[in-house]
């Protein structure tokens, strides 16, 4: 992960998870790193969903303003038929297995999108897939952006309601993707030189038994730590960190 502090990065703040927009976050990267830095973070990963296109801005800002950037992803993935995040730190951007595993999950999330557009149209809501994809920009495109389309053409009050309406675990919205297992996500991540890390393990509503068995199997395949035990937990919450 990262082998050796310096002064300035083992004195201040860590954050080892955040978006921006160029996944479902709010703030750009260059806003993102600001943020951080106004908190006392000097060293942070930006670890967007099936991405690594906001890491060249971050880095730039974070050389102008004195915050160290860990390369980072999170990527989506399955565990048997579970979806679980796997986080990616200290990865090569430019590896070949990195950047085949991205584009394997854009078309997955392309796909996904103009199905979750068609069945928003049937229940007369036309028009989603394009206003997603605006307020996605460059980003990946994911529901966070239709729930924000929902809300911006007047359908529901906020986004949260977008979900529980629309877009949740069993509305018209949920679209299953069958994303790669998770061995074949610790692989891409390893072979980019980076480190793997199970995001919010305690997010995905298993029983003890079933979590310790998610972490055994998640270390036999390669992967170093969750991110309970790995994450610092920081003095402040920008509002683009996302999990």
């Amino acid at each position: 992960m990262v082998l050796a502090l310096t002064t300035n990065e083992n004195t201040g703040l860590v954050d080892l998870h955040c978006h921006s927009t160029a996944s479902d976050g709010i703030l750009s990267p260059a806003q993102l790193v600001s943020r951080a830095k106004s908190q006392g973070v000097t060293l942070l990963a930006l670890t967007d969903h099936d991405t690594v296109a906001g890491l060249p801005e971050a880095r730039r800002t974070g050389d102008q303003l004195g915050v160290s950037i860990l390369p980072g992803i999170e990527f989506s993935s399955h565990w048997g038929r579970r979806q679980v995040h796997i986080i990616g730190l200290n990865i090569d951007p430019l590896s070949t297995e990195l950047q085949e595993a991205i584009a394997l999950r854009e078309r997955l999330r392309q796909e996904r999108a103009e199905q979750i557009a068609e069945r928003l149209e049937k229940r007369g809501f036309s028009g989603a897939l394009k206003g997603a994809r605006e307020l996605a920009g460059d980003g990946v495109i994911g529901r966070p952006h239709f729930a924000r389309w929902l809300v911006r053409a007047g359908h529901v009050e906020d986004s949260g309601r977008a979900f529980r309406r629309y877009l949740g675990a069993g509305k018209a919205g949920d679209v299953k993707v069958d994303w790669p297992q998770l061995a074949d996500t610790v692989d891409s991540i390893r072979a980019a030189g980076g480190v793997a890390v199970l995001a919010h393990p305690l997010k995905y509503g298993l029983t003890r038994t079933l979590l310790r068995r998610l972490l055994c199997e998640f270390a036999e395949a390669g992967g170093r730590r969750s991110s309970c035990s790995v994450v610092a937990r920081t003095r402040y919450r920008p509002a683009s960190c996302a999990s």
